[in-house]
């Protein structure tokens, strides 16, 4: 049971995606419209074409409205709140359990409004009952699968670092909105950037030591003047990192996290710059 209890906490990747949601929330209602017509539940058949229509429409703005509120309304308020941060298996279980709620809820008023075909409360309990069973049994998998392929993944990254060359020095300005905190170093000792609000925190190597600076600009900023650098990329919506300094990688069900000196200095690749990351990587 503890294991369990484990296991239920361990990080897991919300879908924070909303261009990925909004083409989820289209193929789900298309498909069941098709599935619909296809197989005739409810005793459809015996329903005139008018009948049909409500009945068929009804549920697809059911689905459509509630899929939108929940895949795409309450993540674009919620996560100004990081209420998606430290997500997990257990979260995302429950999380799903509640968006099959919220969608069977809907269907129980929708055909109470139309006063047809019995579907009782008891159904609606059911349907919620199967259906956390699935969840529970396919979230944990998936979760397995994303983390089985991410550490091949960094496995294979890793041995890549062992052929990467030295390059040479090239020096960046980057521009404070303090000129106090100008800063200029060699783009080949920078480790990554780290956004931190109005700031940006930049960390490089410097002779055996590692050194760290809050610079007052945008994330932007210094990704518009490294962009000439092949070796310099942004992996996430807070970090750009030098993959000539990357040490290790390792692979999680979220992403990677990079390692630049033991455990103290890392960096997130996020699920949504992973293609793209890869591809870089393997370039350099």
């Amino acid at each position: 049971m503890a294991q369990l209890f484990d296991f239920l906490k361990k990080p897991y990747p919300y879908n924070d995606d909303l261009k990925q949601n909004v083409k989820l929330i289209f193929i789900i209602s298309v498909v069941l419209l098709v599935l619909l017509f296809l197989f005739q539940p409810f005793d459809l058949k015996t329903l005139n074409k008018q009948e049909k229509y409500i009945l068929i429409g009804g549920i697809i703005s059911v689905t459509f409205v509630g899929l939108s509120l929940n895949l795409l309304l309450l993540p674009a308020y919620l996560s100004k709140t990081n209420a998606f941060k430290n997500w997990t298996v257990l979260k995302e279980i429950l999380w799903n359990i509640w968006i099959l709620f919220t969608l069977a809820t809907g269907y129980f008023i929708y055909f109470q409004i139309i006063g047809t075909f019995g579907f009782s409360f008891y159904i609606l309990l059911k349907i919620l009952f199967i259906s956390a069973i699935s969840i529970s049994i396919i979230i944990p998998y998936n979760r397995n699968r994303l983390l089985k392929n991410h550490l091949q993944s960094a496995r294979e990254l890793n041995r890549h670092l062992e052929e990467k060359t030295q390059l040479s020095r090239k020096i960046v300005h980057f521009k404070s909105d303090y000129v106090k905190d100008n800063i200029s170093l060699d783009v080949n000792d920078l480790l990554y950037i780290r956004s931190a609000n109005n700031y940006i925190e930049i960390f490089w190597k410097e002779k055996d030591s590692f050194r760290s600076q809050m610079v007052r600009c945008t994330l932007k900023y210094a990704e518009d003047l490294l962009n000439d650098y092949s070796f310099i990329f942004k992996c996430h919506r807070a970090y750009i990192v030098n993959l000539n300094q990357v040490k290790k990688v390792l692979g999680k069900s979220q992403g990677y996290t990079l390692f630049f000196d033991g455990d103290e200095y890392t960096a997130t690749v996020s699920r949504n710059y992973i293609t793209q990351f890869k591809d870089r990587f393997y370039k350099i």
